[in-house]
């Protein structure tokens, strides 16, 4: 019996041009969830749910979601864990809340956003 291997080559990138492109995608990324957080617009739970909406909304809508959310992994030095936060690009943080529970913190959220 006789097999056949085929070799794929593997197309690699520039890294120099690749790590450019990196750094311009995270110096977009302003916003980090740890921050909707803390004015108590919305709990922890409200926060995950809106998040894989945006993620869904950017799937759908053709854009690349990489571009627009990021998770980094943080050190609680009190508890000795980790934990997982978002940062996000303008638009990313715009469709997380508009992806939350409507109520008066997140209302006035989406008036300044609409007012920009």
């Amino acid at each position: 019996m006789n097999y056949t291997i085929a070799v794929y080559e593997t197309i690699r990138g520039i890294p120099a041009l690749d790590e450019l492109q990196e750094a311009v995608v995270n110096s977009k990324l302003r916003y980090s969830l740890r921050h909707v957080l803390l004015t108590g617009a919305a709990t922890a739970g409200d926060l995950h749910s809106a998040l894989q909406k945006s993620m869904e909304v950017c799937s759908l809508g053709g854009l690349n979601s990489k571009e627009h959310f990021k998770p980094v992994y943080v050190f609680d030095a009190g508890t000795g864990g980790t934990h997982t936060d978002w940062l996000m690009s303008k638009k990313g943080f715009c469709l997380m809340m508009m992806n939350l529970p409507l109520n008066e913190q997140t209302a006035r959220w989406l008036c300044e956003l609409a007012g920009e």
